[in-house]
């Protein structure tokens, strides 16, 4: 764990070191708590190195890639809205091999818990309308306006109940329960 007198650059710098050692557990355990207060640079940084292969913390038994896929949309889509420079993990979200077929799957919520649910992809132009609306978001007002419709469309859910229910996982997980990606 880090130290409370640590800044918040210092955090971030922690947390992209841990990446580079493969510890999984510090880079949650720094991460999580400034993306939970919607640091947009740290849900930034938290999409970018699930990206790269940065470990999900298990939410359920059976974290597939499509599971881990539909994460790194609510993180990189909270990450572009609150942080303008964010928006490059956009390009990997909106990659039309990811939406063109017939169900995707999306992160969804029951009972507080997270959850994964298949939906028919929204058609094109609304996920071009979503991407245009985030990459040009300058704003935090702007930026919430692309959430509502990322919302709307079905793809991510509330950031307050997103982040309660990730606060419930990252509070039982182990160490080994931090699943590596599939492939």
């Amino acid at each position: 764990m880090t130290q409370p007198s640590l800044t918040r650059e210092e955090r971030l710098k922690f947390a992209r070191d841990s990446y580079a050692k493969e510890q999984c557990k510090k880079q949650w355990a720094v991460l999580w708590p400034l993306a939970r207060e919607g640091d947009g640079e740290a849900l930034s940084e938290l999409a970018y190195e699930l990206e790269l292969g940065l470990k999900m913390p298990a939410t359920d038994s059976d974290m597939k890639g499509d599971a881990h896929d539909a994460n790194v949309t609510v993180i990189a889509i909270y990450g572009a809205a609150k942080h303008p420079d964010g928006n490059s993990n956009l390009n990997y979200i909106f990659d039309p091999a990811r939406w063109n077929k017939d169900d995707v799957t999306v992160v969804s919520m029951r009972s507080g818990s997270i959850i994964y649910s298949s939906i028919n992809p929204p058609p094109p132009a609304s996920m071009t309308k979503l991407k245009n609306c985030l990459f040009q978001a300058n704003s935090s007002a702007a930026g919430d306006l692309c959430v509502a419709q990322a919302i709307e469309l079905g793809l991510i859910p509330s950031f307050r109940e997103y982040s309660k229910a990730m606060d419930a996982v990252l509070a039982t997980y182990r160490a080994e329960s931090c699943t590596p990606r599939p492939w």
